[in-house]
């Protein structure tokens, strides 16, 4: 993938795509022209002896700290370093490259103050697959993810460790093999570098676009379970959903009545007339928990185009306004990320009922455990444990990060976002939910292999909806007939439903 930057209207599509790929990115002839115009106009200023934070004062609570004009470049390069100071935990490589990339985007529109030749000089880094290592922790999601982001700019200093070619090197090798030296800053350089949101906004987008994934295929999943326990489509009636026009619960429907044509299974004479909530209800709670995701795609698609340092400059003709603000203040991702981990929580809940439901005999009419000869075989009654404890994880990490403000810098940032830890939350939050519902995933297929051998029912009689859930599982995983080691086979699941093997996964529409 080739991208020229600065880009205006980034999805998260994109930013996904630049993390997962081997991408090369350009500066554009636009991007050189605003550059220079900044930094030209921030040098008319110094020479004015204007007083501009951060260029020419200290940072934070020393905003009143003026220094002269042969101390501005050591002042750029004390930021950087007196900013590192995280450790492991570090992000993954895509979201990584993919915050990096999101740095050199937003300071290529010319409001920031990064000249030209840094840009390019990081870009070369990129292309040249060289990946930062990103602290996880540290950041407060107020004057930006400035820990995480400092470690980005480290490596124009040939300081700390990057990843070159998949492989963990001293910034100073890096530098020495691209012919590349110890950097020197033009004021407000650094500065610029580590002031935004860009590391917690590409953290957001990589959970938004597996929320949306995982929401399909579980769509997809409880078709099937309407097949399964020949549940009533009833609840489906498009006349019911008119009546509460929520756009997720309208897509909801839609999809499954979508993913339950052809079947020949549904609506089986039974004793009761109303199926269970989680069945019933699917509408009505995964739209809810659609809408949420939907929102939070709005919020951090917003913020991945947003320019999130500070301060900002503004160029009319000869005039150049510099403007102190904060931008940098992530609190709608804060609120955003809490939002849709709340909703990921009730999603994973809402899938461990429908594996109670599987699983309990006395509910599904099929094996105790989807297994034969149960009692020798305990068949899948203890990966119902793990979800179980999944659940509870989860529950624990739903706790909202955005009200968790602590007072920092002498007071002077007396009130942050928390918004990365609502992000790095939101991501567990989701790779929990992935694991439930792969073990949901296996036991649709071992329930539809039951059905098929035990009660003779053809698998045409299954719609492809079903029909695509049991050929995807069953390329991998062998039918459950003896208890066996299971850990592969669930991480067999995790990986399609990761790679969204499972069928396509439509976009969240957004809210109007």
């Amino acid at each position: 993938m080739n991208k020229n930057f600065p880009a205006s209207s980034l999805t998260i599509e994109d930013i996904v795509a630049v993390g997962q790929s081997d991408s090369r990115i350009t500066l554009s002839k636009d991007g050189i022209l605003l550059t220079k115009r900044c930094t030209d106009a921030i040098e008319k200023m110094l020479k004015k002896k204007s007083i501009v934070y951060g260029v020419n004062t200290g940072v934070g609570d020393l905003c009143d700290s003026f220094l002269p004009d042969e101390q501005l470049s050591e002042l750029q390069e004390n930021i950087i370093l007196s900013h590192a100071c995280g450790d492991a935990p570090y992000f993954s490589d895509e979201i990584a490259r993919a915050a990096f990339f999101l740095v050199l985007n937003a300071r290529a529109k010319g409001y920031s103050g990064l000249s030209t030749h840094t840009i390019q000089t990081l870009a070369k880094m990129f292309n040249n697959e060289v990946t930062p290592q990103v602290p996880m922790q540290g950041s407060l999601g107020a004057s930006g993810d400035l820990i995480s982001l400092a470690h980005i700019s480290l490596m124009l200093l040939g300081e700390g460790n990057v990843k070159m070619n998949g492989k963990i090197v001293p910034a100073k090798t890096m530098q020495k093999k691209l012919g590349l030296s110890r950097h020197s800053f033009s004021p407000k350089e650094a500065l610029s570098l580590i002031n935004g949101t860009e590391v917690t906004t590409a953290t957001s987008a990589f959970t938004v676009g597996g929320a949306e994934r995982l929401l399909s295929s579980s769509v997809r999943a409880t078709a099937a379970l309407f097949e399964i326990f020949g549940s009533q489509v009833s609840s489906l009636d498009e006349d019911i959903h008119l009546l509460k026009p929520y756009p997720g619960q309208l897509r909801v429907a839609k999809e499954l009545r979508a993913h339950l044509k052809g079947s020949k299974l549904i609506a089986r004479p039974k004793e009761k007339v109303q199926d269970p909530y989680v069945i019933r209800c699917t509408p009505q709670i995964d739209g809810a928990i659609v809408d949420q995701i939907s929102h939070t795609r709005n919020v951090v698609e917003t913020e991945l185009n947003a320019i999130t340092d500070n301060p900002l400059f503004f160029i009319d003709g000869d005039e150049v306004k510099a403007v102190s603000g904060g931008n940098f203040h992530a609190q709608n991702i804060a609120f955003a990320m809490d939002g849709i981990s709340i909703a990921l929580v009730a999603e994973s809940k809402i899938i461990e009922r429908r594996i109670e439901r599987l699983l309990n005999a006395s509910l599904s009419e099929l094996a105790p455990f989807l297994v034969m000869e149960s009692g020798l075989n305990t068949g899948f009654m203890i990966p119902h444990y793990l979800v179980a404890a999944l659940v509870a994880e989860n529950s624990i990490l739903a706790h909202p990060a955005s009200i968790q403000t602590v007072s920092v810098s002498a007071n002077q940032e007396d009130f942050v976002s928390m918004a990365m830890t609502a992000a790095n939350k939101a991501s567990q939050i989701l790779h929990n939910c992935e694991r439930i519902l792969s073990i949901e995933l296996l036991l649709v297929a071992q329930a539809m292999d039951l059905m098929i051998e035990k009660n003779g029912t053809p698998i045409s009689s299954f719609s492809k909806s079903a029909q695509k859930i049991h050929e995807t599982v069953r390329g991998s995983v062998k039918t459950l007939r003896k208890d066996r080691y299971m850990s592969e086979d669930i991480h067999k699941v995790l990986t399609h439903l990761q790679n969204g093997d499972f069928g396509n996964q439509p976009k969240v529409d957004k809210q109007k």
